[in-house]
């Protein structure tokens, strides 16, 4: 009689479990990888959105507005502003890509460069400087944990792990959780929410928490024919 019910209650406890345990989709990822690619390999497109972030006992807010122009040459204009605790600034970052250029204004401070040492090249998209451009099918499912779908909506849970990796290679990166809900549509992403939290070694003696949520938009895939410059950029 013992034995019958110690092999009852393993198998209890065996499918309770196999009901809690996380699943994924490998297939749903791979489509998520994919949607990702082609959404980098757009010839043009509008981004909006923000980045919160909370580190140690600071917060902040990056809100984002970019257009894109990759046809021939990269063209961009990205604009971002910053609350931080009470204070805000709405232009505390220009950035754009103009004619093989990167022109940059911080506060009133204004800088500009070659687009090639940011591994920008002649005739290439953001899609060549995608980070998981190189990855294998199971490195990329081997990305996510767990995942579920819900309509066009897609959500996965991120192997801490690998995304430390991913943030920095030298280990000072630690991620504790993260996990990241997107909506495709025509293999573009129009909606990305990322969410981490870990911490970050500063040096051997100070380490800073970091928490943040990355949220964006993605609109007007291949309809953007005109990127707005400011008139002064040649002389930035």
């Amino acid at each position: 009689m013992k034995k019958i019910f110690t092999c009852l209650l393993v198998c209890v406890l065996s499918l309770s479990l196999v009901g809690c345990s996380s699943s994924k989709n490998n297939d749903d990822i791979l489509r998520f990888f994919d949607a990702f690619h082609h959404t980098l390999d757009a010839k043009s497109a509008h981004v909006s959105g923000s980045l919160d972030m909370k580190n140690n006992k600071n917060t902040s807010k990056i809100k984002v507005d970019a257009a894109l122009i990759q046809e021939n040459k990269i063209q961009l204009a990205l604009r971002l502003g910053l609350e931080s605790n009470e204070n805000t600034a709405n232009d505390f970052i220009d950035f754009y890509i103009k004619d093989g250029k990167t022109y940059l204004k911080n506060q009133g401070t204004t800088s500009q460069s070659v687009a090639s040492k940011i591994g920008i090249e002649d005739g290439k998209r953001l899609s060549s400087i995608d980070p998981f451009l190189n990855y294998s099918d199971e490195e990329l499912e081997s990305f996510f944990t767990a995942s579920s779908r819900k309509g066009n909506t897609y959500s996965f849970t991120i192997d801490p792990d690998q995304l430390s990796q991913l943030f920095d290679n030298l280990g000072s990166a630690n991620v504790s959780e993260a996990n990241l809900e997107a909506t495709l549509s025509k293999k573009h992403i129009t909606h990305l929410k990322l969410y981490a939290k870990g911490t970050m070694s500063v040096s051997s003696k100070k380490t800073n928490t970091f928490e943040f949520t990355l949220n964006v938009q993605i609109k007007d895939f291949n309809q953007v024919k005109e990127v707005t410059y400011p008139n002064d950029l040649d002389s930035y």
